[in-house]
C-alpha cells in the first residue's frame, strides 16, 4: 500500500524520498476538491443524454463513449483554468509551483471489461513513465474522480524500482511520438510505439491500493506499474499530471535510472514558470 499520510516532510525531503521509491497516498484538499468538481461537471454535460458517466459504456457504442471523453480531456488540456488547479494542488501539498514545470491534466477512462479488447492492450502493460523520454526527476501525481478499491486502480512493482527489467523503451523517440501518435489518441493504432516490459516479471511484491475521490497518489515516474483490470461493472476515471522541480533535474538528481532507453525529451512540452528555460540535466 501506498504510505497514507497527513503530515509531508519538507519538500526538499520529500522529493528525495520520493525519488528512493516511497509512495505516498495524500488525503483530499480544497484545490482536488475543486479538479473533482470541475472535471466531473464536465463528464455530466458530455453525457447528458446517457448518464451517469460511469453506467455510460453501456448505453453508447465504444467509439462515441471514447469521443465524448476526448470532448473532456481536450477541455483539460486547453482552459487556462485547469493549470490553475494544478499550481494550486502542487502548493497545497507544499510543492512550489514556481520551482516546477508541469504537464497538462489528463482525464483517464477504464472501462469495465476494457482489457478484453486488444486494441487496448497497451494501457495495461507494465511500464515506467520514464520510458516515454520523461525526465527521471519526474513525479507523478494521480487523482481519482470517485472512491476505488483495489481492484479499480494500479499496481507497482517496488522490487523492480531500481532493477532492471527488460523493455521496449529503445524504440521510443518522443519527437516521432508527438508527430506521428500523441497522447490519448483513439486513432493511434495497434502499430504505435507503447513502451512496456518485455516477457514475464520476476515474482516479486506487487502493492495496490483503494483510494477515496480526491485523494493523491504520490510517486516517482520511475516506479514500474500497470493499470489493474476494472471489473467493478462501471467506468473508473480519474486525473493524472506530472511534475519536475527544474533545480533537481539540472543537479541531475531523481530516480535511478535502471533501465531507461527512451531518447527525446518531453519536457520541452511542459509548462514552464514564468521565466524557466529548459536546461539539460548535469551529469553525475
Amino acid at each position: 500500500m501506498p504510505l497514507r499520510t497527513n503530515t509531508l516532510p519538507d519538500n526538499t525531503a520529500l522529493r528525495r524520498t520520493l525519488y528512493a521509491g516511497e509512495i505516498f497516498l495524500l488525503p483530499a484538499s480544497a484545490a482536488t476538491a475543486r479538479l473533482v468538481r470541475d472535471v466531473l461537471a464536465l463528464l455530466d454535460a458530455a453525457f447528458t443524454d446517457a448518464a451517469p458517466p460511469r453506467q455510460a459504456q453501456f448505453r453508447l457504442p465504444v467509439s462515441e463513449f471514447f469521443r465524448r471523453v476526448g470532448e473532456v480531456r481536450r477541455a483539460l488540456a486547453t482552459e487556462a483554468r485547469f493549470r490553475e488547479v494544478v499550481r494550486s494542488v502542487l502548493a497545497a501539498a507544499g510543492f512550489d509551483p514556481d520551482g516546477h514545470a508541469f504537464d497538462v491534466p489528463r482525464l483517464r477512462a477504464v472501462t469495465h471489461g476494457g482489457h478484453e479488447a486488444p486494441a487496448a492492450a497497451p494501457a495495461y502493460a507494465a511500464h515506467r513513465d520514464t520510458w516515454y523520454a520523461n525526465p527521471q526527476a519526474q513525479v507523478n501525481w494521480w487523482i481519482p474522480l470517485h472512491d476505488v478499491g483495489a481492484g479499480q486502480t494500479f499496481a507497482f512493482f517496488p522490487d523492480e524500482f531500481a532493477r532492471p527489467v527488460a523493455n521496449s523503451s529503445a524504440a521510443f523517440d518522443y519527437d516521432d511520438w508527438v508527430r506521428t501518435v500523441g497522447w490519448q489518441n483513439p486513432d493511434a493504432g495497434r502499430a504505435a510505439v507503447y513502451p512496456s516490459a518485455l516477457g514475464a516479471l520476476e515474482p516479486g511484491r506487487t502493492r495496490t491500493f483503494s483510494c477515496a475521490a480526491g485523494e493523491v497518489v504520490l510517486f516517482s515516474a520511475g516506479h514500474l506499474h500497470r493499470t489493474t483490470p476494472n471489473v467493478s461493472g462501471e467506468a473508473r476515471f480519474s486525473v493524472d499530471f506530472r511534475t519536475v522541480h527544474l533545480s533537481d533535474h539540472r543537479a541531475g538528481l531523481g530516480a535511478p535510472n535502471a533501465d531507461n532507453r527512451s531518447t527525446g525529451s518531453a519536457l520541452e512540452d511542459y509548462v514552464w514558470p514564468r521565466g524557466a528555460s529548459a536546461e539539460a540535466p548535469e551529469q553525475p
